[in-house]
């Protein structure tokens, strides 16, 4: 089978690569930022996904795409229009592309920040959504097109939303937790917690996920939304005590007001994945994170 990794170069799409390297099906890396992988069955073609006809020619003889590339959540309160332009328009130049070329499948990243306000825990894929970011929206709205165009022309999805995912290839820079906090705590810096750290999320090991991508693309499950946690809920403060082991420190947390807008419990309901794929992600955080630091450690900068 040859698939298109549409944001091959980014934290999911570098550890799907990784994934993939193993089978052997042709895997065409598209990405606007070089990625370099050494494994026989990986070709790089570089792809902005704004450019249609770029698009267009990137998924030309392909049977499925895994479509990874997106505009980050804290960008898009600093910029709607680009995180539109990108995570909608550049979406949209995907799937007219993969209509045009008979693609069999196309795979979705979505993200469980489209949930907004959390009425009730766990959250299922059912919950109402109001998305509260440009980026929440962008990402329930390419989950109605991927809808839309099913019924319209035929073209089956796969969407997995994620949930908090931490892994290799994660940088500090992407301001989420485990790796900002992994960072700081190697670096020697302290950390803060808002409120008292009790509030909870749901945190999943990468390549959990790129495992059950492979297994999508591959498989039988078409035109389903799936949660992509772990269902199981970990308390902000307990996560960096974890991580404070694994990295060997002993933490300084500063304490800080909690955020006015901040959710408290959040965690995914995984019945519909053990449903679809009779399992569900089951890396424990403990070894999640000591794969991570194998990663991180060699990277920390004074």
């Amino acid at each position: 089978m040859k698939i298109a990794v549409v944001g091959a170069s980014g934290f999911v799409g570098r550890n799907l690569l990784d994934e993939l390297s193993e089978t052997e099906h042709e895997v065409r890396a598209c990405d606007i930022k070089p990625v370099n992988h050494d494994a026989d069955n990986i070709s790089f073609h570089e792809l902005d996904i704004t450019d249609a006809d770029a698009v267009s020619d990137a998924l030309e003889d392909v049977d499925s795409v895994a479509h990874l590339a997106a505009h980050p959540l804290p960008a898009s309160t600093e910029d709607p229009k680009l995180n539109a332009d990108i995570n909608i328009g550049g979406t949209l130049n995907v799937l007219d592309a993969a209509r045009e070329h008979d693609v069999d499948k196309i795979f979705f990243s979505s993200a469980s920040s489209l949930v907004g306000e959390v009425e009730e825990v766990p959250v299922s894929e059912d919950h109402p959504a109001s998305p509260q970011s440009p980026y929440g929206v962008a990402k329930h709205a390419v989950e109605e097109y991927l809808e839309v165009y099913n019924d319209l022309y035929d073209l089956d999805y796969l969407v997995f939303r994620f949930f908090n995912v931490y892994g290799p290839y994660q940088p500090e820079d992407s301001g989420a937790l485990i790796p900002v906090v992994m960072s700081r705590l190697a670096r020697g810096d302290g950390v803060f917690v808002t409120g008292d750290g009790s509030q909870t999320r749901d945190f999943i090991f990468v390549r959990d996920i790129t495992e059950l991508i492979v297994e999508g693309l591959e498989g039988d499950v078409r035109n389903e939304v799936v949660n992509m946690g772990r269902g199981m809920e970990t308390e902000i403060l307990e996560a960096i005590e974890l991580v404070a082991d694994v990295v060997d420190v002993d933490p300084e947390i500063e304490r800080k007001p909690e955020r006015p807008d901040e959710i408290d419990d959040f965690y995914a309901d995984m019945s519909r994945c053990e449903t679809l794929f009779g399992t569900v992600p089951n890396t424990s955080l403990q070894e999640g994170l000591e794969q991570t630091y194998e990663w991180i450690e060699p990277r920390i900068e004074d």
